[in-house]
């Protein structure tokens, strides 16, 4: 048995010719674009083995944790749906990442952060398990609490105060240049641990996890703008129901606008998030009402196209279709897939959460295999169904 751990493949840091290159140059580009400032108080100290349990609010988050971590060269523990596409998968195997299934246990992942951490590493993990579409963070995912007692190392966070705000997932004109604070604190000593209970952990992590971009622009970035031509343009990816007249799927972006097309209500997004012209001021009020206007007792049903990863390791984007129905209990599939039927359910308990590409597909696991549902005849829809599970497991806190 000990000759067999000897000859454990180590999990190794990120290539540093690679790693280095392109860490020094997007911290040189973040910081003259975006005015990135970054507090390293907490990290001065670092070493590891340590681990990084961090908000996940943006795609940018990755870059920003990295830089605040330099000259370290951390593990981050990644969805494994990256892994799917040949470039990105080449690339995150330079960097050495841990891939891990979202919603579902996954035995391998735990192997390499157990792994990661008695080698000394740093380790990054995101725990909310998926990039929140509206800037407003979600629950943990289960185990991460239990995860941190089993580790018993020095617990940090980092958060990217504004990287939402310059590169939200809705949007569709790419860097809105304003200005990011990256925050780090130090969250447990690795001696405490031992003696803090689950629940107690748990706390401390989602008090840490708990992040609100339009907290943020209101408070911390009062009268920055974040500039950019077409600043609500793919808005309504994530706003599907008018205020004003109830109708689903109508909305319709151009610019600063988002415009209800069944009944014309416009409202306007200004270079601050501030919403005028409707009966909100920040889209995460618009979201959140919406939420609450779901009929959880009403099942959604939708024709879907589905994606899924081929025998190559790549994923087929048009790899079948069928249909897929959730009421409060269940999630149920059935269609074909790669030439063979395919029907399944599983229980919204389970699942807990959609993961979601705004516009174009949600994610779910069955038997630990990841389809994506492209819903059909329009692919925005997908929200409303993140949104339903997302309040039926009473996924987002809002304080």
């Amino acid at each position: 048995m000990a000759e067999k751990k000897k000859n454990v493949k180590p999990i190794g840091k990120p290539n540093p010719f690679l790693y280095y290159p392109l860490a020094y140059v997007a911290g040189a580009i973040f910081k003259l674009v975006c005015r990135v400032k970054i507090d390293r108080s907490a990290l001065q100290n670092i070493q590891g083995p340590a681990f990084i349990v961090c908000p996940h609010i943006s795609n940018i988050d990755f870059i920003l944790v990295a830089l605040a971590l330099l000259p370290h060269r951390p593990n981050f523990v990644t969805s494994e749906h990256f892994m799917a596409r040949p470039l990105i998968r080449w690339f995150l195997t330079k960097m050495a990442v841990i891939p891990k299934k979202m919603y579902c246990a996954d035995i391998r992942a735990m192997r390499s952060i157990l792994q990661a951490k008695d080698q000394g590493h740093l380790i990054v993990i995101f725990p909310e398990g998926r990039l929140s579409c509206f800037g407003h963070s979600v629950n943990l995912t289960d185990g991460t609490a239990e995860l941190v007692k089993k580790l018993g190392i020095n617990v940090y966070t980092v958060t990217g105060n504004g990287a939402y705000l310059t590169l939200p997932k809705w949007g569709k004109a790419g860097l809105r240049p304003g200005r990011i604070q990256v925050e780090s604190l130090k969250l447990l000593d690795a001696e405490a641990i031992p003696d803090m209970s689950v629940a107690e952990i748990q706390e401390v992590l989602e008090l840490a996890i708990l992040h609100d971009e339009d907290k943020v622009a209101r408070e911390m970035m009062s009268g920055v703008k974040y500039k950019c031509k077409a600043p609500a343009e793919g808005l309504d990816g994530i706003l599907y129901k008018c205020p004003e007249c109830g109708a689903e799927f109508r909305m319709e972006t151009s610019g600063s606008l988002i415009r209800c097309s069944a009944c014309g209500l416009e409202a306007k997004l200004d270079e601050s998030y501030v919403l005028h012209g409707g009966p909100f001021k920040s889209i995460n009020e618009w979201f959140f009402w919406q939420m609450e206007q779901i009929d959880l007792d009403v099942p959604l049903e939708s024709e879907t196209i589905v994606i899924a990863v081929g025998p190559d390791g790549n994923r087929d984007f048009n790899a079948g279709s069928g249909t897929i129905r959730m009421d409060r209990e269940m999630i149920h599939f059935k269609g074909t897939v790669f030439g063979e039927a395919l029907e399944f359910e599983e229980t919204t308990r389970s699942v807990k959460a959609f993961p979601a590409a705004v516009g174009s597909h949600f994610d779910l696991y069955h038997n630990k295999i990841m389809y994506n549902f492209r819903l059909q005849p329009d692919p925005r829809a997908n929200m409303k169904w993140v949104a339903f599970l997302d309040r039926l497991n009473n996924n987002v806190r809002v304080e």
